[in-house]
């Protein structure tokens, strides 16, 4: 019997996971990529981007589901994160109006928002913040479009790094990822990218052994 390769088992994967899809915010990720991120990490502590659902394969200790709002929360340990797809200028919708002054939409003040922006930039910068504040030990960010290595380098937050500061797993096909209910989704409309920050001790090199079986790895130097 053979045994398909990580990059042809991504193609066969019909079990729930992480989070996106052009046709919803939606999209959960292939259990293999979570399987790989604990293997680097060694235990997912949050996942702040989340359900019930998805965890179920990304078996974070922890996770914050919408209703939750982990985007206003403070992060800590081994974070594992999906962000949802899509356009958002959610805070304005989701919390108190005077977020400006109070911070309570997760920014720190003061501030300003700028009107509807990348979802998953938004996110990003989040994990940013939280791990430069040393909330966040190591992170694993599944990257659901590769723009994002270009709308991150404008409109840059002071003091927040950007993906391309990380190593970088350019898996060698798109990632089909997993509809809510187990389905998988139409063929995906961007390529994919996993973005690593490493631990205290570092880890690097250990993501590159691991996500290499799926395609090119990129460490900054």
């Amino acid at each position: 019997m053979t045994v398909p390769t990580p990059l042809e088992a991504l193609e066969v994967i019909k079990v729930p996971l992480g989070r996106h899809s052009s046709e919803s915010s939606e999209h959960y990720t292939p259990s293999l990529l979570c399987e790989m991120a604990r293997s680097v990490m060694g235990v997912i502590d949050l996942d702040p981007a989340s359900c019930e659902e998805a965890n179920r394969t990304v078996k974070a200790r922890a996770f914050f589901s919408r209703a939750e709002n982990g985007f206003t929360r403070a992060w800590n340990g081994r974070v594992f994160i999906n962000p949802p797809g899509g356009l958002s200028d959610d805070e304005e919708r989701l919390v108190k109006p005077k977020c400006r002054m109070t911070g309570s939409c997760g920014l720190p003040v003061p501030h300003e928002h700028r009107g509807v922006q990348a979802s998953q930039k938004k996110w990003w910068f989040k994990l940013a913040r939280e791990y430069a504040a040393g909330r966040v030990a190591e992170a694993i960010f599944v990257c659901f479009s590769i723009e994002l290595l270009q709308n991150t380098q404008v409109d840059t937050p002071p003091g927040l790094s950007i993906p391309l500061d990380y190593a970088i797993g350019y898996p060698a096909r798109r990632i089909p990822y997993v509809k809510p209910g187990g389905g998988v989704g139409d063929q995906p409309p961007h390529a994919s990218c996993i973005i690593y920050l490493p631990g205290s001790h570092g880890n690097s090199d250990r993501f590159r052994g691991v996500f290499s079986k799926l395609g090119r790895v990129v460490v900054p130097s």
